[in-house]
């Protein structure tokens, strides 16, 4: 190999890595660090996308729940993974269970994004919401049909006020005998860093979500 072989051959080495760090700053640069970055990303990659997003996104992270064992659920305890919820009262069933029909099916179709993906049920409950328990027959089949979906317990009020301010308000669990409320059955994905960002009807198809899915999970840190 001549000399001039020789630095042609290391320039080029050297332009590779100077085109990776641009790359690298680039995309540092452009990564949302604030709420408004993020909506505004989301809308421009969401262009296609089939859920509704949540106006404003609002945060779920200082909501009181707690778990099935009756302990406390911190949203700041937990491992960085997007969320998909569905509400509901003690006996789901009807819409409720279709609900969660079609997010189990979402969640095993994301394959490779299906570990930094979990399904939250909460249990809707007043005062006493921790001593809230679950119907013994709707206990039955979610422990036979859902045992990777996590129920969480929280007051009704609490979560009807964080939404109270969105297009996708919480159905209304404490005037209706109906598992899926007074309203609209909803599903609502919430980001990392516990930011409700989307919402899902019984009108979209499991197809769709997994496509929005993807597409965020695509442009979101690991």
């Amino acid at each position: 190999m001549t000399e001039q072989a020789a630095n042609r051959g290391r320039w080029q080495v050297w332009l590779m890595i100077a085109m990776l760090v641009v790359v690298i700053g680039a995309g540092f640069l452009l990564f949302p660090k604030t709420e408004e970055q993020r909506n505004k990303l989301l809308s421009s990659l969401g262009t296609t996308n089939h859920g509704e997003f949540v106006v404003p996104a609002v945060s779920m992270v200082d909501l009181e729940l707690v778990s099935g064992d009756g302990l406390p659920w911190q949203f700041k305890n937990q491992k960085p993974k997007w969320r998909l919820v569905i509400a509901g009262a003690e006996a789901c069933v009807d819409q409720c269970r279709e609900m969660l029909y079609l997010t189990r099916q979402v969640h095993i179709s994301l394959g490779k994004y299906s570990r930094r993906f979990e399904r939250f049920f909460f249990l809707m409950g007043n005062e006493d919401f921790a001593k809230k328990e679950l119907a013994t027959e709707t206990a039955e089949y979610i422990k036979l049909n859902h045992p990777f979906l996590t129920v969480l317990k929280v007051k009704e009020k609490d979560f009807a006020e964080v939404l109270k301010q969105t297009n996708a308000p919480l159905a209304n669990f404490s005037t209706t005998n109906t598992s899926s409320g007074n309203g609209v059955m909803r599903a609502y994905l919430i980001d990392q860093k516990g930011l409700i960002m989307m919402s899902y009807t019984l009108d979209n198809k499991g197809s769709e979500m997994i496509e929005d899915i993807e597409h965020l999970m695509k442009y979101s840190p690991q």
